[in-house]
């Protein structure tokens, strides 16, 4: 199987201005100049405080990417030690989106989409959200020809829960494809925690034409998904499951969620 890189993300930032305010007061003689200075004085103040509360609010909405890691940051967390003997990084799968974010898009159409990149980075776009920062590179073993792919994604929102839910329904838009390069049927089968938006979405590509297996695991961090497609001759179930569960705490431990 081959991978394919995708070009995706545009960067888009927003930033905030500062809000102060300043409240005078007036001072004259008189019990009822002084009530009227007390309560105008309250009332300024209430006024103070709910304008600064709605700022704050606005200024949230105003930039969904707040505290979201970057494709830099993301990069990092990728694993670059630990992987079986024979596979080198294939550099010309290795992309980030940099210190910058991009505006999120919807990745892949709903229907019609092509069912065999499942089997090629980028997978996780069969979810149908664009994510705002990624990174992603790969591994191959050139004598073997087995191959491991990671990615790292961060969402605005609550996106990350929609884009594990979509994975873990994936089987409705592809329960299977044809190998393009034997012309068997891959058969797609999926298993999920007892909470998918929660927890992992494993899912297996299999062939009676292929040696072995090829499996992709999706695990969410925070706003932050992790995914993984290892193709090997064998055990490619237990090395997904290793590495995914490594990046994810990678992500945890670095705060990069």
């Amino acid at each position: 199987m081959s991978f394919s890189i995708s070009g995706r993300r545009a960067v888009a930032l927003v930033g905030c201005a500062a809000l102060s305010l300043s409240v005078a007061g007036c001072s004259s003689s008189g019990s009822g100049s002084s009530a009227a200075g007390s309560s105008a004085g309250s009332s300024s103040s209430s006024a103070g405080s709910s304008a600064a509360s709605s700022h704050a609010a606005t200024t949230a909405e105003a930039d969904p990417d707040a505290g979201l890691p970057t494709g830099t940051q993301l990069k990092a967390d990728l694993l670059s030690t630990g992987l079986p003997s024979g596979y080198s990084l294939d550099s010309s799968g290795s992309v980030d989106t940099g210190s910058d974010y991009q505006a999120p898009s919807d990745s892949q159409p709903a229907n019609g989409s092509d069912c065999s990149n499942l089997g090629a980075t980028s997978w996780v776009d069969f979810a149908g959200h664009g994510s705002v920062s990624f990174a992603e590179n790969d591994y191959v073993d050139k004598a073997t020809s087995e191959e491991f792919a990671q990615e790292i994604d961060a969402f605005q929102g609550t996106t990350a829960q929609a884009v594990m839910a979509a994975l873990a329904d994936i089987t409705a838009k592809c329960p299977s494809y044809k190998d393009s390069s034997t012309g068997s049927t891959v058969k797609v089968s999926v298993a999920t925690s007892a909470s998918p938006e929660d927890g992992s979405v494993v899912i297996t590509l299999s062939d009676s034409a292929w040696e072995g297996t090829t499996t992709l695991e999706a695990v969410r961090v925070g706003r932050s998904v992790v995914t993984v497609l290892c193709s090997t001759n064998s055990g490619s179930a237990a090395m997904a499951k290793s590495t995914a569960t490594q990046i994810a705490a990678k992500v945890a431990a670095g705060g990069s969620k």
